[in-house]
């Protein structure tokens, strides 16, 4: 009866280092599609970023002059320089 006994939580033991070792891999097998998952969203985070400041630079470039002066006068409040204000240097470059 003993030698059953002790075979039987053998078994056991087996049966539950196998589970074990089976989650295990199971949970790498996740974790690595997560990193997979991780990397893929990154790469897509930058080709966004680089659209985007694309996407500035040419609003940017677009922007007319007029649309500057107001924009600088009516949403920054600035105003252009009195006659006094402006100082002329030589450029030395």
């Amino acid at each position: 009866m003993r030698r059953v006994s002790e075979l039987a939580f053998h078994l056991i033991c087996l049966g539950f280092s196998a589970l074990l070792l089976v989650l295990t891999l199971l949970t790498h097998i996740q974790l690595v599609r997560t990193q997979s998952s991780i990397t893929q969203l990154e790469k897509q985070i930058a080709r966004a970023e680089n659209e985007r400041i694309t996407l500035q630079i040419q609003t940017a470039s677009t922007m007319s002059l007029q649309e500057l002066e107001r924009r600088a006068t009516q949403e920054l409040g600035m105003r252009h320089p009195e006659p006094g204000q402006i100082i002329e240097t030589e450029y030395l470059g």
